[in-house]
């Protein structure tokens, strides 16, 4: 395993909706991150490692993209209460449906506060850094490094513990539709990995 400072970065955040807040949802009728709070998880590529201003959304990063564009790969999912018990503690996988968003700018990564245009605010749930498992136009495989856990009632203690050699695996996978489009459900699984 590669040294954390060499890692690409990833952050999840807490986003408040405002009132200027619409998203589009999937053709399949469901509805997806779409209430009054949800969590968006946010990735830098691999091959980009600056934390500086990204560019503009690409239709689909995971294929095609151009190394000098500085954005971030981006799903939302709703909150998870599941994360609030150390990955230890989970009985099983955690599942939940997720939407592939537009990638975010890379300000992201360290941003909290107003987003402006009415579309509300984002905290910090956790940051850090990531291992790229597996990347293909329909899955997005990492193992998770924390680096730092915030905004109460989150898993601050995961890196404690009996914990410390829990690590935590996510997993968004897709199931059929057109590789460029936005906003088609995925699925989010989130798995512990021990050491043994």
């Amino acid at each position: 395993m590669q040294s954390i400072d060499t890692l690409p970065r990833f952050t999840i955040l807490i986003h408040a909706v405002g009132y200027g807040f619409a998203r589009q949802q999937p053709s399949d009728g469901s509805s997806i991150a779409a209430g009054p709070v949800h969590w968006d998880w946010l990735f830098q590529p691999p091959d980009d490692r600056s934390s500086g201003r990204a560019g503009d959304a690409c239709a689909d990063p995971l294929e095609n993209r151009s190394p000098s564009a500085a954005t971030l790969w981006t799903w939302a999912t709703d909150p998870l209460p599941e994360l609030d018990k150390p990955p230890a503690r989970w009985r099983d996988r955690i599942t939940a449906p997720a939407l592939r968003l537009a990638d975010h700018r890379g300000r992201y990564l360290d941003f909290e506060g107003d987003i402006g245009a009415g579309r509300g605010s984002v905290r910090q749930l956790a940051t850090g850094r990531y291992e790229l498992l597996r990347q293909t136009a329909s899955c997005f495989e990492a193992r998770l490094q924390w680096t730092s856990l915030s905004a109460g009632g989150s898993p601050n203690e995961w890196p404690h513990g009996r914990d410390a050699d829990a690590r935590v695996v996510v997993r968004f996978s897709r199931a059929g539709g057109e590789a460029s489009e936005l906003c088609h459900r995925w699925t989010a699984t989130l798995f512990c990995e021990r050491d043994t």
